[in-house]
């Protein structure tokens, strides 16, 4: 009310206003978010703002903290004269993410377990031979502790011969691979739990700081004897 906008130069000051509140003083605080939903929104989002609404996203979510997003995505880039058709902007449409940009912007902002949840076998619209399609993404933010290792393992059920998660480390198919005690306790939860066989170390050390390269297999006689965390058992190691 004490500075109202009359003006182009006005609405500019505002904006900077607005920007340096959203540094200073942000309406929602840093890590005290249990999970964030979201519907048909990022597509509304200009494209060059789109990274900076995720990113605010991992902000303020706490360490094992999720998320729902459900959102239009496209299986090819929607060409320049689609993005600058108004009224297919408004309709979720030309702003869409490309359906691999999608799930990549999530892993570039930080999250983990990056996955998509439902895709829809019908386009919900085909312009100019692209389809566009209902895409819901769930991820984890991960716990930004330091990796010290204990002596923890993780075997990886299958069926593939091999993977590799968002953050590198390699797990081979029925071996007992070395993980730090954070990337054990992550396996353990959602949506890890169901591929993984999780083991804590048989005699737990101090923790030193993480140094074996990834795909580094762990000793079984530094597992041997200890309960298994996974599919049926509790965090205890009793199982069901």
């Amino acid at each position: 009310a004490a500075q109202p906008v009359s003006s182009a130069a006005d609405c500019q000051r505002l904006q900077d206003w607005q920007a340096k509140q959203r540094q200073a003083s942000p309406m929602i605080a840093d890590a005290s978010i249990d999970l964030v939903i979201s519907n048909c929104v990022l597509n509304l989002v200009h494209d060059n703002e789109k990274m900076d609404m995720i990113r605010e996203i991992h902000r303020v979510l706490k360490p094992g903290g999720r998320l729902a997003i459900s959102d239009i995505v496209s299986d090819e880039i929607p060409p320049a004269h689609l993005k600058a058709d108004p009224e297919l902007w408004s309709g979720c449409i030309s702003g869409a993410f490309q359906e691999h940009d999608f799930l990549a912007a999530f892993t570039e902002a930080g999250f983990v377990g990056v996955s998509i949840d439902k895709w829809d076998e019908t386009p919900w619209q085909i312009v100019e031979g692209i389809e566009f399609r209902s895409l819901t993404l769930t991820a984890v933010k991960a716990d930004d502790c330091p990796c010290l290792d204990k002596g923890h393992a993780a075997i990886y059920r299958g069926p593939f011969a091999q993977v590799e998660d968002d953050e590198g480390h390699v797990f081979l198919r029925g071996e007992r691979m070395a993980i730090c005690e954070r990337t054990h306790d992550l396996l353990a939860g959602e949506p890890y739990q169901a591929h993984f066989i999780t083991l804590a170390p048989a005699q737990p050390g101090p923790g030193k700081a993480w140094c074996a390269p990834s795909g580094s297999r762990r000793p079984a006689a530094d597992t041997k004897g200890v309960h298994h965390q996974g599919e049926g058992c509790s965090s205890t190691g009793s199982c069901c």
